[in-house]
């Protein structure tokens, strides 16, 4: 979110990210809070901000990588979704029991 919105990078990064919150309910309630702030950024997305590239230094590359932001965009929100299945996965092999996530289950609109 930093690049699309300008919004504060994440403190240490990747690395220190383990260690951001002392507490469940702190990640919790800093979490919501960013939920919050990522609807907002959407909500009121100029869709004109789509059509160029975005240019960054990657930390990962080492180097300036320019992509689309249409792409960038479609990125972010799949990139979570990988991530909120790793931890379905870990809670599963923990033994916890997930509530029903197929789409024929949701509550309707």
């Amino acid at each position: 979110m930093s690049r699309f919105a300008g919004t504060p990078k994440p403190v240490g990064g990747i690395p220190e990210s383990v260690s951001i919150h002392e507490s469940w309910d702190e990640l919790k309630r800093d979490r919501t809070e960013f939920d919050a702030t990522i609807i907002r950024w959407a909500d009121n997305l100029d869709p004109h901000w789509l059509e160029g590239d975005l240019t960054w230094f990657s930390g990962l590359s080492k180097r300036d990588v320019t992509r689309p932001k249409s792409m960038l965009m479609l990125h972010f929100f799949n990139h979570q979704t990988h991530h909120r299945g790793q931890v379905h996965c870990m809670l599963t092999q923990a033994g916890a029991k997930a509530h029903v996530t197929d789409l024929m289950a949701m509550p309707a609109p």
